[in-house]
């Protein structure tokens, strides 16, 4: 990402509050214009096809399917164990000035996606949808590959310099989705999903031209990447839990007696528990903005020149001054994303009620929503603490962490839905605080020791 940490601080050493405020809203729109432009979209399918046409029956299975279940959750998870230790290969790649290699083993990890995807999803979708005829069966099989492949492609396309290429990229593949659903609305639920390829598979091609473009290489397919000995296994789980552990409240909610509904086959959704959580999600774009300036700008700057400091032989004065500056980053991005997301939710729970009523949905969600809101605060900023160990190179730690999440996240959950409807949220809320103040004082620690660490244990 240092293309776009470069860009970004260039936005700023004008010294203006403009600048600054632009130099923002470049982070919140790379952190998460791509889904909140998906998540906006299917929302907005959803809206126009129940209030506008009255097709609530295929427009809630097909919102159920593609995002709370079978195709985001399921796809993410898929991938979850290969989008971290991509990341880890290509950045070594370009740091050793091996780009070349980076196109033939894209193109081979998407192989392998495909391959072992198709396996997975194929006898996954006859279960699930056994009740369904062959046309959707392909139509699910085939969105599921296709997505898995764009969140491998986002990985690389996020990094490129023409970073506004891909927002638009995606801007273009929901506007066509949103448009096809609209225009196939007489075709069911085969319609929505079609429309929902149709948008996704456009979107993958205009990422992969990016890449192509960014790229080139002599090589077509390599699979390095998968070499045992090099493989970063701990980045691998570390992903893999994580995505577990985002999901696993969801699908407890779903298929829990007291709270699941059955939706379409044998998939099931919650109808007390999608929607507040959807709506708290969209709600972290100011704090992600946050999160990603101070990350890719000013953590990396720090970062940069302590190892070159190490690597070139500095002082130890100097040494540990670049130490103490990466951590008062540290403290001030964590201090700055919670106060801001902090400050931004208060806001949200003063106009929920007009909001909901607005975008009709039951009262009933409110209290729901409102520690929906608190957990995702919460998870962002567990999600940046994992991201500066990630920076340091602690995978283990990382690993550990995100497996505790989705150990503590699983159990909460039980023990809330058995509460009572009261407690609903609370178990996704309350394993995120236990991890992300455990993770606080485990960074804290690590810094602390990082000289020693760094010169005593390689």
């Amino acid at each position: 990402m240092a293309g776009i940490g470069f860009q970004l601080k260039k936005i700023t050493q004008k010294g203006t509050l403009s600048a600054l405020l632009k130099a923002y809203g470049y982070s919140a729109a790379l952190s998460s214009g791509p889904w909140v432009i998906s998540m906006i979209v299917i929302f907005l399918i959803g809206f126009i096809n129940i209030y506008y046409f009255h097709e609530n029956d295929h427009t809630v299975k097909f919102q159920v399917i593609v995002t709370y279940a079978m195709m985001m959750a399921s796809s993410l998870i898929f991938t979850g164990f290969l989008q971290l230790p991509f990341t880890r290969y290509i950045a070594d790649r370009i740091f050793e000035g091996e780009e070349k290699l980076v196109l033939p083993n894209y193109l081979g990890v998407l192989v392998v996606v495909l391959s072992f995807g198709f396996f997975i999803a194929l006898p996954l979708s006859e279960w699930l949808f056994f009740d369904q005829n062959p046309i959707f069966i392909i139509l699910s099989v085939a969105i599921f590959l296709v997505l898995s492949c764009v969140w491998i492609s986002n990985i690389l396309a996020v990094s490129l310099r023409f970073y506004r290429f891909v927002i638009l990229s995606y801007a273009i593949a929901y506007m066509l989705i949103l448009m096809l659903s609209i225009m196939l609305k007489d075709h069911g639920i085969e319609g929505l999903l079609f429309s929902f390829l149709c948008g996704n598979s456009l979107l993958f091609i205009l990422l992969m031209m990016a890449i192509i473009r960014q790229y080139p290489s002599c090589y077509f397919v390599r699979f390095d990447f998968f070499e045992y000995r090099t493989f970063y296994w701990t980045l691998g789980f570390a992903g893999l839990f994580y995505n577990l552990g985002v999901w696993a409240d969801k699908i407890i909610f779903w298929y829990h007696p007291l709270t699941g509904v059955n939706v379409i086959g044998r998939l099931n959704g919650s109808v007390l528990y999608d929607m507040p959580i959807f709506l708290a999600y969209l709600s972290i774009i100011p704090g992600m903005a946050v999160f990603f300036y101070r990350l890719e700008v000013e953590f990396a700057e720090k970062y940069d020149l302590y190892y070159s400091a190490v690597r070139m032989g500095g002082v130890l004065e100097q040494i540990e001054r670049h130490r103490r500056g990466m951590m008062d980053v540290v403290r001030t991005s964590i201090r700055e994303i919670l106060t801001i997301q902090g400050v931004f939710n208060l806001g949200i729970f003063m106009v929920s009620v007009p909001l909901f009523k607005a975008l009709k949905i039951p009262q009933l969600f409110l209290p729901l929503f409102y520690i929906d809101l608190i957990g995702t605060q919460i998870q962002l900023g567990f999600m940046s603490i994992l991201a500066f160990l990630f920076y340091i190179d602690r995978r283990r730690e990382a690993m550990n962490l995100s497996i505790l999440f989705f150990l503590l996240n699983i159990l909460f959950t039980i023990i809330s839905i058995e509460l009572g409807p009261y407690y609903f949220g609370y178990g996704f809320a309350f394993s995120l605080l236990i991890v992300f103040i455990g993770s606080l004082y485990y960074l804290k620690y690590i810094f602390e020791r990082l000289n020693y660490e760094t010169f005593m244990l390689q």
